[in-house]
């Protein structure tokens, strides 16, 4: 069974030095992993930097909050208008969000959210998944997903990394979307609180490669394995069960 790193940065310089070795090691193992991106300059270079490997890392256009804040209208379109002419090259857009962590301006903030709606809108029209980040914002992310929930039917959604408070949790759960658990599951416990309230069909796992690696070390998908484990230990399945339902979560994701 093929096993699914849905979130992931492999164009980071931190894999510089062995990214080939990576690239086959996890060829060997059966993984492959989504690459998330950050801007349209980013996307193209992260393509063009995996076009020999797209079987086993395959690479998403995104928007993060930050650098939303700062394209113009017309370069927007002009990232859109390429989309558009190339969709049939991706499955995903992400990673999108909001993030009140890293911006403070409140004016600032809101063009995080017009051009969050902005994405969301281009995935309703190419029937595209979403990877949504969100930190410090989770509230306002929750808050939009419903409204498109309830205007559009799209729930194609992935909460990459989602560390709101609990009672949000069923909020998710009544929204019917997919969390993305990473590899500090095994030493976080409001993680391991997510997965054991969710329902198995509404989660996938991220590395979030290079980051988010319990001993403070370099992360890459090649972790993935562990997490599978843990979520089997705490949802009392098998692993090959895990392996199974998850990679039908991100098949059903496809639809």
């Amino acid at each position: 069974m093929v096993l699914v790193d849905i979130h992931s940065h492999m164009d980071f310089k931190d894999f510089d030095n062995d990214r080939n070795d990576i690239v086959e090691s996890m060829k060997e193992n059966n993984i492959f992993t989504i690459t998330n991106t950050l801007n349209f300059e980013n996307y193209k270079y992260t393509k063009e930097l995996f076009k020999d490997s797209s079987d086993v890392v395959k690479v998403v256009p995104g928007l993060y909050p930050q650098d939303a804040e700062k394209i113009t209208d017309k370069d927007l379109e002009v990232y859109f208008n390429y989309l558009k002419k190339n969709e049939k090259d991706f499955d995903f857009i992400g990673e999108i969000g909001l993030d009140k962590h890293h911006t403070k301006d409140e004016n600032l903030f809101l063009i995080q959210v017009k051009r969050f709606r902005q994405l969301l809108d281009l995935a309703v029209e190419l029937d595209k998944a979403v990877i949504v980040h969100t930190r410090r914002a989770e509230v306002e992310v929750l808050d939009i997903l419903k409204e498109y929930k309830e205007k559009y039917n799209f729930r194609k959604v992935v909460l990459h990394c989602f560390s709101g408070k609990k009672k949000l949790i069923k909020e998710i759960r009544e929204l019917g979307v997919i969390c993305s658990i990473p590899l500090i599951l095994k030493n976080t416990e409001s993680f391991r609180i997510l997965v054991s309230e969710l329902a198995i069909t509404q989660i996938l796992v991220e590395t979030d490669s290079p980051f988010l690696h319990p001993e403070k070390k370099r992360n890459s998908p090649l972790e993935i394995p562990q997490i599978y484990s843990e979520i089997a230990q705490i949802k009392g399945f098998d692993k090959k069960e895990i392996e199974i339902i998850l990679f039908r979560n991100y098949q059903k994701l496809l639809l």
